[in-house]
């Protein structure tokens, strides 16, 4: 989906968890630097990388789950009746199947690790925004503490 569908599918997702007490799941995911595999292979080669990580985000999700580029090489994942646990074993199966792609491009080979944040939605919670803003919180969590993993959004104290 593209970002303004993706959104709308979540605000959908966000409301139906709220009226019927079901469990909903958000990752943000994004492809670890990305802007060096532009500048090192060019556009053409990023679009791939891009095309095919969606790919294989897919993959890995159930029919029921919503994925969507939010922007540049971000992508939003929502998991509709996913407890916290089955949301970081999808997203440690995301994390899994990138590593072990190789983006063959012709004349050289490209591979690319993925960060991602996990939020589940919580009682308070007044819209999508209040569940995205805590997954990209996550998300920044793991990109600074190494990259290529999953992160579950934990209160600061």
């Amino acid at each position: 989906c593209n970002r303004r569908h993706f959104l709308a599918r979540a605000d959908e997702e966000f409301y139906r968890s709220k009226r019927y007490g079901t469990p909903l799941s958000f990752l943000m995911a994004d492809i670890d630097h990305f802007k060096n595999i532009n500048d090192r292979y060019g556009h053409a080669v990023g679009d791939v990388v891009l095309k095919d990580f969606a790919r294989i985000i897919c993959v890995c999700l159930r029919q029921s789950d919503t994925i969507g580029r939010l922007g540049g090489e971000e992508f939003g994942i929502l998991l509709p009746e996913t407890e916290v646990t089955d949301a970081l074993t999808i997203a440690q199966r995301i994390i899994n199947a990138m590593a072990e792609t190789v983006f063959d491009q012709g004349n050289c080979n490209v591979s690319a690790t993925v960060s991602i944040g996990i939020a589940t939605m919580r009682e308070n919670d007044v819209s999508i925004a209040d569940l995205s803003k805590r997954a990209d919180d996550a998300l920044y969590t793991s990109k600074d503490t190494g990259r290529n993993r999953a992160t579950v959004f934990r209160e600061k104290d």
